[in-house]
């Protein structure tokens, strides 16, 4: 049987400005986004088992590593919506076939952690705190 897996090689996640989307540039890794559901319990004095509902989806976070070019415009506006708070939205293009998958979001930048060691370059690890739905297209 063969496979239908896409290529990781070639994502792009990217940055919106006033709705123009620009790549983050020199992504290695990522991960996520992740979501979760807060679980209510609904169990009452009737109850033979716990009753449970599902609460609102929480789309989670989008981590990802880059290696940091501290005079990039998209690296230094990722850091100035760290700073400033912003909200800002994002989209991730798959690697599928045409027309590709997109996922589209909003989400602030929860964290930016720059490192390096010998024999190695500067990355940073950024991360996105995800507000409300993903839009899939």
């Amino acid at each position: 049987m063969s496979s239908n897996a896409i290529e990781a090689q070639g994502v792009i996640i990217a940055r919106g400005v006033s709705t123009v989307f620009t790549t983050i540039p020199e992504i290695k890794t990522f991960t996520g986004p992740g979501g979760s559901a807060t679980v209510i319990d609904v169990t009452d004095l009737q109850s033979t088992a716990k009753e449970k509902r599902m609460g609102l989806k929480d789309e989670g976070q989008l981590q990802f590593t880059i290696n940091y070019i501290p005079d990039n415009a998209v690296h230094q506006g990722l850091r100035a919506d760290r700073d400033g708070r912003v909200l800002r939205e994002f989209r991730i293009t798959f690697t599928d076939t045409s027309p590709k998958t997109t996922w589209t979001f909003d989400a602030y930048v929860l964290g930016f952690s720059v490192s390096g060691a010998v024999d190695a370059v500067v990355e940073a690890q950024v991360t996105l705190e995800i507000s409300g739905s993903i839009t899939e297209a």
